[in-house]
């Protein structure tokens, strides 16, 4: 037996980014969620399976083109008529979807109620799919502790939408501890919400298979569904399959053995044409972050605006029609010795040494817990409640952002240290 896993179509969402170019095929990009989602369909029809899970968050939030529900409920009857059921769980988007109360389903669409988790018995391969939908956007309760015990003598799966105990970048939803799930006794864990590919165990095996479609650029590299073997009642493999149209990539380039701005433009080009073979003939959008001690530095400060103008014709000489530089980072420092100015008992040492000792979390930064309550108070609460807003409540991205400001001002001093 096989069934496809997927999650996260947020169908119809547009792609930040990289529609403010001129050359970009916007009619392409546009409908970049929808090809990801024919490309799922294809994969299901090839590969025969016998029916896919949907984990949530089929659209995208707000947006309210009736034409979405009607695209969606054409490719599942195309699956129907292959005589592959679809079983589906509506994510927080969902619940704030207007097409999800709309939509008239197929046949074949078994979508799980929100009341209480509930099962689906499927005897002919001796399956039982226990799953329960949000029936509204911010669910704090653990779903996961209302599901059934497995079904003996059955291969059980769980169909979820959920932050599990945490991931960075995703609204705390439906939280719930491993230990959850493994009291289940079931075998396969489909879950949905976080949008990383990520295999969380597999005894039993828990499972995130990320968007069909990466949509900006903190949601980089593949994305696709798993496809999942079972047999004699146990899972034999889960393969994770591309299906993405458009690949966001950020590529860091080190150029701490670059000394002219020509061995600059030599290593970027490296690095563009890897991502462009990695791509398979995708879509390409790109974020160089150029970073390391280097002599050029200071004419990477000067020359911004020359720089990003020679990667984007560099990028058009390589593939116009399917490479993009989404934005140039310039991270590097001066050349000047790091780990000696760290390690000397001078006082640029020493203030360099207690920077870098600041514990990475809240409590670490004094002032910061004030700090942040204000910046809540300043900005409208949908910067922070925005799938892709101000986390400052994640500890995860906290600590990712004092990591960053220590680099950050480490490297300044460097900098200060070499013009001086």
């Amino acid at each position: 037996m096989k069934f496809i896993h997927a999650a996260d179509l947020h169908l119809d969402s547009p792609l930040r980014g990289l529609a403010r170019y001129e050359e970009a095929p916007v009619d392409e990009l546009r409908i970049a969620t929808r090809e990801a989602f024919n490309n799922l369909v294809e994969l299901a029809i090839e590969e025969k399976v016998s029916f896919v899970l949907l984990a949530g968050d089929l659209y995208d939030g707000t947006w309210q083109d009736f034409s979405t529900a009607i695209f969606l409920s054409k490719k599942l009857g195309e699956l129907g008529r292959e005589g592959i059921r679809v079983f589906g769980v509506l994510g927080n988007h969902d619940a704030q979807s207007k097409l999800t109360k709309e939509l008239e389903k197929p046949k074949n669409l078994t979508l799980f109620p929100s009341g209480k988790a509930t099962t689906e018995i499927l005897e002919e391969l001796e399956v039982a799919i226990h799953g329960q939908s949000f029936d509204q956007q911010h669910v704090v309760d653990n779903l996961a502790a209302g599901f059934p015990m497995a079904k003996p003598g059955l291969f059980n799966i769980g169909l979820l939408h959920t932050s599990l105990d945490g991931r960075e970048g995703h609204a705390n939803y439906a939280p719930c501890k491993l230990d959850d799930l493994r009291a289940k006794d079931y075998h396969y864990w489909a879950l949905g919400h976080v949008h990383a590919h990520e295999k969380v165990l597999t005894d039993p095996w828990v499972v995130f298979p990320g968007c069909l479609q990466g949509r900006h650029a903190r949601e980089t590299g593949p994305k696709g569904c798993c496809v999942v073997t079972v047999e004699d009642g146990q899972v034999e493999s889960v393969d994770h399959r591309a299906l993405d149209v458009v690949r966001w990539a950020r590529s860091e380039v080190d150029l701490s053995q670059v000394n002219s701005l020509e061995g600059v433009l030599d290593i970027a080009g490296k690095a563009l044409r890897e991502l462009l073979d990695d791509a398979d003939d995708r879509i390409v959008a790109t974020r160089l972050l150029f970073v390391g001690a280097t002599k050029v530095h200071g004419e990477l400060q000067a020359k911004t605006q020359w720089l990003r103008q020679k990667l984007m014709q560099l990028a058009a000489e390589l593939n116009a029609d399917h490479l993009w530089i989404e934005k140039v980072v310039i991270a590097t420092t001066s050349k000047l010795d790091r780990v000696a100015v760290l390690s000397g008992d001078g006082a640029l040492g020493g203030l360099a040494k207690s920077i870098m000792e600041v514990r990475e979390n809240q409590g670490g930064v004094r002032g910061l817990d004030i700090a942040l309550s204000m910046l809540k108070d300043k900005l409208p609460p949908e910067v922070f409640v925005a799938e892709d807003g101000l986390k400052i409540d994640d500890e995860i991205v906290v600590a990712r952002l004092i990591h960053e400001a220590k680099e950050l001002l480490v490297g300044k001093l460097l900098e200060s240290e070499s013009e001086s």
